[in-house]
């Protein structure tokens, strides 16, 4: 598969826009994690950044979230 760009992920619910920086950090860490480019193409400095990024930079989903699958007849078989 082609390495991601930050064009391709370019999108976010949220109000505020995410820095240049930022998308390239986590188009980076996505190629990394789904096997499109080695680790090993970074310098240690910014493995190191990739690594803590995936590590502390989660999205958790809870029971308020409005994306969240409801448990009815129709969706038991996919949970």
């Amino acid at each position: 598969m082609p390495p991601l760009t930050p064009k391709d992920i370019d999108y976010s619910p949220f109000a505020f826009e995410i820095p240049a920086d930022i998308l390239q950090l986590q188009a980076d860490t996505l190629n990394v994690f789904e096997g499109r480019v080695p680790i090993e193409n970074f310098s240690l400095d910014y493995q190191e950044k990739m690594k803590n990024y995936y590590r502390f930079a989660a999205h958790f989903q809870t029971n308020k979230s409005h994306n969240v699958v409801q448990r009815i007849a129709e969706t038991l078989e996919i949970i």
